[in-house]
């Protein structure tokens, strides 16, 4: 059986809580852990990132990612916004040193970007801190995960001001003619459970025209459950329905996406 790098995973989450023996009982299955070679969970803010941190500390496949997620950078839980200059000073706090970071198991900043969808939005407080975000990912050297929702043209630009950081654009949702720049500027992107959708053919001819060595995969667990599983909380050991829909698309088989995506894990993370 193939096994699988999920590079996007939110295992924290309170709807893990919903299932009677919560993210432990599915990290801790044989299972689970048949199926997945790794994960990374990206946090989105201060306390989860924590959260990440602890995981990744506790089980020998899972590694972290910290950051601030455009949604969380506009509202506190009193609804007050976060402020940029103490905030992102905590998130350097967490990377700025590199024996740190190795025990700690960061890996990336992320989960970071643009987020246009959600009214209301507060355009030029997430941009602060989302080239905030990239210049620590400047200084630390890590990769960045990015979160671009309805602000395609934004992120682009916004990257191309930091071509000393790369990284991987998640759950892909922009245009072919983008994913080509990017990949060809040495970025990833990571396709999920939507590419599994029946209505969703844009999402896979923009996946078809990736290069294999750009490509990763994710779940963005819990949430994008793939097909048949649509409605149930989403978990890593879902990933070989993507790897299907990608092995598919680019003639190939099952073992070969597995290959060369925990290849281009390796590769972009700095993993052994």
């Amino acid at each position: 059986m193939p096994v699988f790098f999920d590079t996007h995973a939110h295992y924290f989450d309170k709807k893990f809580d919903t299932l009677p023996s919560g993210a432990e009982g599915l990290l801790e299955s044989p299972d689970f852990q048949s199926v997945v070679l790794g994960i990374i969970n990206a946090g989105t803010n201060l306390d989860n990132c924590r959260k990440a941190i602890d995981m990744a500390k506790k089980y020998p496949f899972a590694y972290a990612a910290v950051g601030i997620h455009p949604e969380d950078a506009q509202g506190l839980p009193d609804g007050a916004p976060m402020n940029p200059e103490t905030t992102l000073s905590a998130v350097w706090d967490m990377v700025k040193d590199p024996q740190r970071r190795r025990e700690d198991k960061i890996i990336a900043i992320g989960e970071i970007g643009l987020d246009y969808y959600w009214e209301p939005m507060d355009k030029p407080l997430q941009k602060t801190f989302f080239e905030g975000q990239l210049e620590i990912a400047r200084r630390t050297g890590l990769p960045v995960l990015i979160h671009d929702r309805e602000a395609h043209g934004d992120c682009f630009e916004t990257v191309l001001k930091y071509p000393d950081v790369k990284g991987v654009f998640h759950g892909y949702s922009g245009s072919a003619e983008m994913a080509r720049e990017l990949t060809r500027r040495g970025w990833y992107i990571a396709f999920g459970g939507t590419i599994t959708f029946k209505n969703a053919h844009r999402v896979r001819e923009v996946a078809a025209s990736v290069p294999t060595e750009k490509l990763l995969l994710e779940t963005d667990c819990p949430y994008m459950a793939p097909v048949p599983h649509r409605g149930k909380i989403c978990h890593s050991a879902m990933i070989p329905y993507m790897a299907e829909v990608l092995a598919d698309l680019h003639g190939t088989t099952l073992e070969e996406i597995s290959r060369v995506t925990c290849e281009n894990v390796k590769k972009l993370f700095d993993l052994n």
